[in-house]
């Protein structure tokens, strides 16, 4: 006979090795080993395992728990089966789990599973072999039936399926394990089956009220039977220890921890013991210890069920200290965020968790906690840390720290003249104290107080810095205003000559306003460009200012001639001794210079312009001309329009 490991990924478990066959309705015989009765061919095989059928036809066999399940609890019970290693028509016939009232002991075998016969029952049935008139399926199948009814087309007891047995694969006595879980919810009165923990097939019924007469407490066992067919059929019932500890729980120095069995087959188990790792033990099912010092423990837990088999497993657990939380801060100016240092610390285990909490009501999670730049006032911050094993500061640890307001300042713009002193005044406008205010004005870096006195020789514009600290050294933001130094400019245009009572356009630059002196002859004394028409020669004095009223002086010199004419000199010398050197016209009361014309002894042209400031040099082409006499003719048009035209002689001297 081939034995198997019982593994230990199999949880809370009953393990079926089962065979199938064919047999009539056998009573047998009744062997009681403690926590378990066999009946008919069932052997005992060891302390959890039982074989149901011998590789033999006709064989009924049955095993049954001397305890009861209450199904108002739930349970998950997970068996190991193995149906055999014969396959096709020579292996059957299959088992079943079954749930009953009373207590009989043995149903008919064949195709029946040792479950007909077995009223007011409940059966997760696995059929390895095909019976048409049970409706059976080609494949391997598991399904719910009730009453020991086997019959698939019986609607009211077949409960539930059939299906497949294994999910890949229609064979399932293949000489290998397998794993079949029932499990149980009252809660909704859902029964479920897995085979190999792949769900098959699951219920949604009262069997309490329709199978059971509204009783709860009832047998439980395992069947199997073989007819012309058959196979070995085995069960075994998983003992594995599951010492369990939620990993939620504070795992700290003083703090109650609680332990839980979560062992394969829980419900079967009626004895266990817990060696905690620190010289102390319980016999409790789930148990709660508390340990006086940090450090990792070993624990162990040993189970027992109602037949004598036992099981030990180990986990370990880690036992942290208390952290202590610790940190630095200082009082700082508005508009800075806190700067912090954490020096928080633990003997065992590392801290996973930080809780910041400001007065204010912020707070934060992460190791260095950022609140932004806080507005003015007085603030307390506390933290608490935790480690990774829940453990949390005994106490928190405050704080206390200021944001202190900083200066708001202010200066107004200024404009002054070349020569003039430029002030400026600063000013606070939030009322914080200053204790010291700094000025940086053109090049001029200075610390120089409230007031800004200076006096510059240039015209020029540049921007005005200020700043301040308080009292508490905070530092302000920077006032900046663009200052300037002006100078006006005034210039009246060049010395003129008009005819006698016909106008004459001024035009002042230099300045933003103008000032001309004296009023005799002017159409206005206050704007740039008055017109002037003088009877007599005259001398106008022209005062510009600039925006900020910085003055400045110009004259300009309006001789008066008899007109509208030209005069041209009877002579000029064009030696570049800077004297007489230009043949120029002056003309009195034209409006408009048409040109001046030379012609030499022969008419033949030499100079020609409408440029009346431009004047005759005494070259043609840059050659000089030969001294002697020229004719010039003039021609303009004076203020009434009329076209004047004039002519006469020159001579041209070296």
């Amino acid at each position: 006979m081939i034995r198997y490991p019982i593994s230990k990924n199999f949880g809370l478990s009953i393990i079926l090795l089962t065979c199938l066959a064919y047999s009539p309705f056998l009573l047998g015989q009744t062997n009681q080993t403690g926590a378990y009765m066999v009946f008919g061919s069932a052997v005992h095989e060891s302390c959890n395992c039982f074989i149901l059928t011998p590789e033999k036809t006709v064989q009924v066999g049955a095993v049954w728990s001397t305890n009861t399940i209450d199904l108002k609890r739930s349970f998950d019970l997970q068996f190991k089966v193995n149906l055999g290693c014969r396959t096709g028509t020579t292996g059957a016939d299959g088992i079943a789990f079954v749930l009953q009232l009373a207590d009989t002991g043995l149903g008919k075998g064949g195709k029946d599973l040792g479950f007909k016969g077995i009223i007011h029952s409940l059966g997760v049935t696995i059929d390895t072999y095909q019976n048409a008139d049970y409706g059976d399926p080609s494949y391997d199948h598991l399904a719910f039936q009730a009453n020991g009814d086997m019959n698939h087309t019986d609607l009211q007891n077949n409960l539930a399926g059939p299906v497949q047995a294994l999910k890949n694969d229609s064979k399932i006595k293949d000489c290998s394990w397998h794993i079949l879980e029932v499990e149980w919810d009252p809660a909704d009165s859902t029964l479920s089956a897995y085979i190999d923990g792949v769900f098959r097939l699951s219920m949604q019924k009262d069997i309490i009220h329709r199978l059971f007469s509204g009783q709860s407490k009832v047998h439980w066992g395992l069947t199997g039977g073989t007819g012309g067919a058959f196979n070995e059929q085995q069960v075994c019932t998983i003992i594995q220890a599951g010492p369990y500890v939620d990993p939620a729980q504070k795992f700290c120095e003083n703090a109650p921890i609680a332990f839980r069995d979560s062992s394969t087959n829980q419900v079967l188990m009626n004895h266990w013991y817990w060696n905690f790792g620190d010289g102390t033990g319980a016999h409790a099912e789930d148990p709660s210890h508390t340990y006086s010092k940090p450090g990792t423990y070993l624990i162990t837990e040993a189970v027992e069920d109602a037949a004598g088999c036992a099981d030990t497993n180990t986990t370990h657990i880690e036992i942290g200290s208390y952290p202590v939380a610790k940190f630095t801060t200082t009082s700082i100016c508005s508009g800075l965020p806190i700067t912090l240092t954490n020096q928080s610390s633990n003997k065992v285990g590392n801290i996973s968790n930080w809780r910041w909490t400001l007065s204010n009501g912020a707070f934060s999670t992460d190791s260095i906690p950022n609140f932004g730049a806080l507005p003015p006032g007085n603030y307390s911050l506390s933290l608490l840390t935790t480690t990774a094993d829940n453990c949390t500061s005994l106490d928190p640890y405050d704080v206390s720290f200021s944001i202190y307001p900083k200066p708001e300042i202010g200066f107004q713009a200024d404009t002054t003249c070349v020569g003039s002193t430029l002030i400026l005044n600063a000013r606070s406008t939030n009322a914080v104290p200053i204790n010291q205010w700094y000025w940086q004005v053109d090049t001029l870096v200075l610390d120089s107080g409230q007031t800004f006195q200076h006096i510059f020789t240039e015209e020029k514009t540049f921007p005005g810095l200020l700043w301040a600290f308080s009292n508490m050294g905070c530092s302000s933001d920077t006032a900046q205003q663009t200052l300037q130094v002006q100078q006006s400019h005034a210039f009246a245009g060049n010395d003129t000559v008009g005819a006698k009572g016909y106008p004459i356009q001024l035009q002042a630059t230099g300045g933003v306003t103008y000032r001309w002196f004296p009023v005799t002859y002017l159409s206005e004394t206050d704007i740039p460009d008055p017109v002037a028409q003088p009877t007599d020669s005259i001398t106008y004095t022209l005062t510009a200012l600039s925006s900020a009223g910085c003055p400045s002086t110009a004259t300009i010199s309006i001789k008066v001639y008899r007109g509208p004419t030209f005069y041209v000199p009877s002579a000029f010398t064009p030696n570049g001794d800077g004297i007489n050197d230009l043949l120029k016209v002056v003309a009195p009361g034209i409006r408009q210079f048409e040109f001046l014309k030379v012609y030499d002894r022969w008419g033949r042209l030499v100079y020609n312009s409408a440029d009346l400031e431009r004047g005759w040099d005494g070259t043609e082409n840059g050659h000089p001309m030969p001294i002697g006499a020229y004719i010039w003719i003039a021609q303009g048009v004076d203020y009434q329009g009329n076209t004047l035209d004039q002519k006469g002689t020159t001579v041209l001297m070296r």
